[in-house]
């Protein structure tokens, strides 16, 4: 395509005006002509598949250490919430004496 040459999707008419001012017509025929060229566009890419993935769960026992972490956690919880509900149990009782 030389210089001279106009593709066939360009307009021939110029599309603004001299002002540069964009009526609601003008408005109009920039989205019909943005639309039919994105469905031109989307038309002339081919079309591959997309690979779909698929998630597999798969279920397996606990190992010695898991089970020994997990336990060692849990008392853990469990001795830590108990500790710290004795300790603000008792906070009225613990008494500060200043010495001089």
């Amino acid at each position: 395509m030389t210089e001279n040459q106009v593709p066939a999707s360009m307009p021939t008419q110029p599309i603004v005006d001299t002002t540069g001012y964009i009526s609601p017509e003008m408005l109009a025929q920039f989205k019909e002509r943005a639309r039919t060229q994105a469905m031109q566009t989307a038309m002339a890419q081919p079309v591959t598949p997309q690979p779909t993935s698929r998630v597999v769960y798969i279920r397996r026992n606990l190992t010695v250490a898991e089970l020994i972490v997990v336990f060692l956690i849990s008392c853990g919880v469990v001795l830590g919430m108990q500790g710290g509900w004795h300790l603000i149990n008792n906070l009225p009782r613990i008494e500060v004496r200043w010495s001089k």
